[in-house]
């Protein structure tokens, strides 16, 4: 919208002052009503694990099996802004997670806003309201934690770029270039990115009450 509204070239970076972080945006318009965007999320912060021992527990939030669980890495609290748990799980799995009760006061309890569930192997995920009943077709926020969960356990490499999907389950599947630079949980910086296009406008007469 930014880029639509005052951006005079082909290519344009924006700097937004959030609450949490001042993030940079670099966009690119691709067509007519068409544009690419790129945000740096900036720093990723690896806030816990839950007890390994929880895992059944865990699993059972989106209507799994703890054997429905990635056995080689663990759940983990991640953050570049919004605090998500990253629920990694096997391949094919991610076709019969939902959530069936309101999960956000045993989000809370794990120091999380919000859950991504991630089929790393297949490079897709799923995200809802913590109540089950929406289901996003693409959560940027997510997918930048997803990211660095990605980078610190070494499977996608220093700085390359990868395209994460999601949405394929409400039938509009959308996809996302993801990156992550640094080692560890020493991770200074997330982009992800993605296109756009207008479909629609419209006009306000007046604010919402």
């Amino acid at each position: 919208m930014l880029h639509a509204l005052h951006g005079s070239g082909e290519r344009a970076s924006w700097t937004l002052r959030l609450k949490a972080r001042t993030v940079t945006v670099a966009t690119k318009r691709r067509g007519p009503g068409r544009y690419a965007g790129v945000l740096d999320q900036g720093r990723a912060a690896f806030l816990g694990r839950p007890d390994p021992a929880r895992a059944a527990e865990l699993a059972a939030w989106f209507g799994l099996d703890a054997g429905d669980l990635d056995p080689d890495l663990p759940p983990e609290v991640v953050s570049t802004g919004l605090r998500y748990l990253v629920l990694p799980v096997r391949a094919g799995v991610l076709a019969r997670a939902r959530i069936a009760s309101d999960i956000t006061g045993r989000l809370a309890a794990l120091g999380a806003r919000f859950a991504y569930v991630l089929d790393v192997t297949g490079l897709e995920a799923r995200h809802w309201n913590n109540d089950g009943l929406t289901e996003d077709v693409a959560t940027g926020s997510g997918a930048g934690c997803a990211a660095a969960y990605l980078r610190r356990y070494g499977r996608i490499g220093d700085g390359e770029a990868v395209t994460l999907r999601q949405g394929r389950f409400t039938g509009r599947g959308g996809e996302m270039t993801i990156s992550a630079r640094g080692h560890g949980e020493d991770i200074p910086s997330v982009r992800v990115g993605g296109e756009v296009a207008f479909v629609g406008e419209g006009r306000l007469r007046a604010l919402p009450r």
